[in-house]
């Protein structure tokens, strides 16, 4: 504290929250808090890695390109070249399924591998659409065979293919001659405005009048005490309740080989489904692939083909390491480059939703003492900064939230509250294919695990699965419980103990479209202003300085880092006033960019000193500081 908390609160704004300082770090002195529990957030998160190292963040090293190896146009035999990769994703229609989910039976306490499949169907369309192109030479392999009383031995790309084509896809009703008893219909454009929209079931099928050539169903509606008599063109098929749900025989087949502790009737671990699932997807293409290039040219198979395969194109990712020296006469950073297909987040006390999840994935920390760090520059043995970023973001984003322990009670039962629009911009690296345009996800899919008493070892998995409505940008999310299936409201999902996240990526096909030349020449541009400041009671909130039309706070917000130099300096302009002394708090950033606020007097060495009371407020409301953000 230094010399109570009206004098304090006038440095500036909380580096967690934004709301009026009134702590700062002992040890830098450089970063405000409103409280300490923000001070503790803030330094779980990432700031223990940078405090004071003020000076070496000021240093930029340029992220250098990943080596070619991780790159899918260096592959000169790929699995799925780049023309026809490209003529799928053309083809492919990213938006929700339509229409009503169908449930899986739960046979041999696969509640797992249901959850995990209605996830990846409803979520990941593109995967199902290459299965449907895929074609394999199965057939001729039977034919061939001298076992010919066996069936087909249908590749695992087959199976899946036909699982989600005969028992996950939505019916649909081609005539008046499918209605059936049991079918659960919605309707719509009725006189009776009241009618459209609700959810009723088939009772009857009635006979066309002869004043009324179309045929009419008898629906009961919920409240009513008896059906009413509907033309069939006013109804919407759903789905039939009488139907049995199959179990997911095509994929239990494969079970031994989707992993090799996997047992028949034992629970097993969806996130560890999912990943066999890939891998044995990966292995299938890569060996005919092999097959293909042998039996054509004589050639051999890549090393890093896989990365041209399924699972890789479509979720598929690069991390990059920085590892920075801290000696002041180096300060020289060297990258490591690692693809992903999903991210493992942990879940902490000072995590307390997913965006906090994803800054301490991406926290900068501190390589010391027994983990120190030898640098190639210096070859010195020395105390340095490693910080792991996003470098290349995928199409479709899966998050697995770790909430198992190696314990009796292993559970981590703690909520921790995620998005329906996912902005990742924040934690990418300074370089990244996708740092110059809006990086955000929607949310398609939620996995959760329902324990017993925090048990880890047992429980039961479901799914939340987001689908498409006949009305034009209206959406629906459905609770699939093996073959039970149950209208939510979203608030409703956003709420849940989450375990596995499916996200896709807004604007999938377009991004997936641009050609890596391309790419690369948009992530150096500037990135697009996409809104206003979001402002308070009418008064444009300009924090510090604008750029772009958007104050510090809300810039940062929306590109996951501060404003450049040049432009904190315009904005302080444009606003009317000149800042002269910057308040030492700044809200939190990337630690490889520097803090708001260091403009000329950062540069030449001059330190900072706070506003004065009397000052005009930097927020820019034209009050004086201490009417404005320094009062008590």
């Amino acid at each position: 504290m230094d010399g109570g908390t009206l004098r304090s609160s006038k440095e500036g704004l909380c580096a967690t929250c934004y709301a009026k300082a009134s702590v700062y770090c002992s040890k830098c002195k450089g970063r405000w808090y409103c409280s300490q529990s923000c001070q503790a957030k803030d330094w779980n998160l990432g700031h223990k890695g940078d405090c004071g190292l003020g000076d070496i963040l000021q240093v930029k090293s340029p992220v250098p390109k990943p080596p070619a190896r991780l790159l899918a146009e260096s592959v000169e035999r790929p699995v799925h070249s780049d023309a026809s990769w490209r003529k799928l994703l053309e083809s492919s229609d990213f938006s929700a399924r339509g229409g009503w989910p169908r449930g899986l039976r739960n046979v041999a306490n696969c509640c797992y591998m249901n959850a995990t499949l209605q996830s990846l169907y409803h979520s990941v369309p593109l995967l199902h659409g290459a299965l449907k192109q895929h074609s394999c030479d199965h057939e001729r392999q039977h034919t061939e065979s001298a076992s010919a009383y066996q069936e087909p031995p249908l590749c695992f790309r087959c199976n899946l293919a036909a699982l989600s084509e005969n028992h996950l896809a939505s019916a649909k009703v081609t005539s008046d001659g499918d209605w059936e008893l049991e079918d659960v219909v919605e309707l719509h454009d009725l006189k009776t405005e009241s009618l459209n929209g609700q959810t009723g079931l088939v009772v009857e099928l009635l006979q066309p009048k002869s004043e009324a050539p179309e045929a009419r169903l008898g629906v009961m509606l919920p409240g009513k005490a008896s059906p009413i008599a509907i033309k069939t063109q006013n109804l919407r098929f759903l789905y039939n309740r009488s139907e049995v749900p199959s179990p997911p025989y095509e994929v239990l087949r494969w079970l031994p080989r989707l992993n090799e502790e996997f047992t028949f009737g034992a629970q097993e671990d969806a996130h560890e489904f999912f990943n066999g699932l890939l891998r044995l997807l990966e292995d299938e293409e890569l060996k005919d692939h092999a097959r293909q290039l042998q039996e054509s040219s004589g050639e051999a198979l890549e090393v890093q083909a896989d990365l041209t395969a399924l699972p890789s194109r479509i979720f598929g990712g690069i991390l990059v390491s920085q590892c920075t020296c801290t000696r002041k006469e180096c300060a020289r950073s060297s990258f490591s480059f690692e693809p992903f297909r999903d991210l493992s987040l942990e879940i902490t006390e000072a995590t307390d939703n997913l965006e906090d999840m994803l800054k301490l994935f991406t926290a900068p920390e501190r390589l010391d003492k027994q983990n120190s760090w030898k640098c190639e520059a210096c070859s010195e043995v020395v105390r340095a900064r490693k910080q792991i970023t996003i470098y290349s973001p995928p199409n479709f984003l899966v998050l697995h939230l770790k909430r198992f322990r190696f314990m009796e009670r292993g559970k981590v039962t703690k909520i921790v509250p995620f998005p329906a629009i996912l902005n990742l911009r924040p934690f990418l690296s300074s370089g990244a294919s996708g740092e110059g345009r809006p990086v955000e996800y929607e949310l398609r899919a939620v996995i959760v695990h329902v324990d017993k008493a925090g048990y880890s070892h047992f429980g039961h998995y479901i799914a939340f699965v987001k689908c498409a409505t006949h009305r034009k940008n209206t959406f629906q999310w459905f609770r699939i419980d093996d073959s039970i299936i149950q209208e939510v409201e979203e608030q409703q999902v956003l709420q849940q103990q989450a375990y596995l996240l499916f996200y896709t990526r807004i604007g999938a096909s377009q991004e997936a479209l641009r050609r890596p030349d391309a790419a690369a020449g948009a992530a150096g541009a500037a990135a697009p202003s996409r809104g206003r400041c979001k402002g308070r009671e009418g008064v444009i909130c300009s924090f510090y300085a604008c750029a772009e039309g958007l104050c510090t706070r809300c810039y940062q917000e929306e590109y996951g880092r501060p404003p450049p130099a040049e432009a904190q300096e315009a904005g302080s302009a444009s606003n009317g006033y000149t800042v002269t002394a910057t308040p030492k708090a700044a809200p939190s950033a990337p630690a490889s960019a520097p803090a708001p606020g260091q403009g000329k007097a950062a540069k030449s060495g001059a330190k900072p000193k706070k506003v004065g009371a009397n000052d005009p407020c930097p927020c820019g409301s034209g009050k004086k500081y201490k009417k404005c953000h320094g009062g008590a």
